[in-house]
This record gives structure tokens, sequence and C-alpha cells, in this order.
């Protein structure tokens, strides 16, 4: 004849119970997350690698048609001015002796050898982020391209190219080292996760990809 369960012992097993699930709830919803999270990234991975092959092609993402494109290729993203993801597509060179006498006169610049942006255009939500390299402008902001939805660019003049920090990429040259006059196209893209975040467990981090070409 088995015996029965005493109430202390129902009791202890309902302690640690309850015990268990505070550490293998968190566990279990920690795992899903992490799991969507690391689909998530990959799927921004392929379209960063191919916005970035198509601005280094020449696209420019500076009109509708392109812009279209782009959140048609990131359409689950929610490529618009108020989602949940902006993509930033950069120029940059490394300035030259000769650059420098064309915007100032004077060979040796305040940014030569530099890594200096020559173009930004952003697509999205760029309340995001901004680049990790930086914003070349004054401002620290850029400017809203007339007529175009959703999208803010701008062309940096050769002046400030030559003279001001702002025009130079932050830290550019510990990721990628270019030579005296070579050109490099990059593409960023961040991307928020609200609907794959927990309140209170997982925070609201971001999915961000990198592309150079």
């Amino acid at each position: 004849m088995r015996k029965r369960a005493s109430r202390k012992q129902v009791g202890a097993t309902v302690v640690e119970f309850t015990i268990s699930l505070s550490v293998l709830v968190p566990l279990l919803v920690g795992t899903f997350v992490f799991g969507f999270r690391l689909v998530r990234e990959q799927q921004v991975d392929q379209i960063t690698r191919d916005l970035a092959h198509m601005y280094s092609r020449g696209v420019s993402f500076t009109t509708t048609g392109s812009t279209t494109e782009a959140q048609t290729l990131a359409n689950q993203f929610g490529l618009t001015s108020t989602g949940y993801s902006v993509v930033i597509f950069s120029t940059i060179q490394i300035e030259t002796s000769s650059a420098c006498v064309a915007a100032v006169n004077n060979a040796n610049c305040t940014n030569l050898n530099q890594p200096v942006f020559v173009q930004q255009v952003a697509i999205g939500n760029t309340t995001a982020n901004g680049s990790i390299f930086g914003t070349p402008t004054a401002s620290g902001s850029l400017p809203a391209t007339s007529g175009v939805s959703n999208n803010y660019s701008t062309t940096v003049s050769a002046t400030a190219q030559a003279n001001n920090t702002w025009a130079v990429a932050t830290n550019f040259n510990s990721v990628l080292a270019l030579t005296s006059g070579e050109i490099t196209y990059v593409v960023e893209m961040f991307n928020n996760t609200p609907d794959i975040s927990v309140p209170g467990l997982t925070g609201a981090p971001q999915v961000y990809s990198r592309a150079i070409f």
C-alpha cells in the first residue's frame, strides 16, 4: 500500500515547482526571442548586401523610384518614416592632396589622407539610428530631399571634405584600410525589434548589419 504524501511534502513540491518555473519560463522565452532575432539578423544581412550591391553599381537611392525599390526589398521591416527600420547609404573616399588643392588651394588640408564622406542617403525612420561612422553635416542630421518620400540625403561639398572634421568617417580606417583616392560604398541597416521583444525581460535591442563594396 502506497503512503499518501503529507501536507508538508505537497507544499514543498508546489514551492519547488514555482521556483523552477521562475527560472524555466524566462529561459524558454529568451530562447525563442534569441532564435527569432537570429532569423531576423540573417534576413537583414541579405537585404543589406543586396542594397549595397545595387548602390555600388550606380543606383542612387535619391529618386522616388529607387527609394521604392529599397522599400519593396525590405517591405517586411517597415522601411518608412514612421517604421522600425532605416537603411543608410554612404559613399566614402580617402582625401588626396590634389583634392585638397582643388578645394582650398592647399595640398595639406585638414582631412588629407582621411576617409571622408562624399554622399550619405537614409531611407526609412531616420530617428531609429544614424551611421556608426557619423553624419556628414554640421548639424549632425540629414536634410530632407524635396519631393522624395521617406528619403534624406546630402552630398558633401569639396570644401567640407577638405577642411571640416564632420566630413570625416569616424573610425572607418579600423574597419577597412583604403589607399589614397580609393572610394568605397557602405550600406548599414538598423532594425528595431519591438515585435519580438518582451518588456521587462529582453529589452528592445536593435538588429544591425553592414555591407561594404
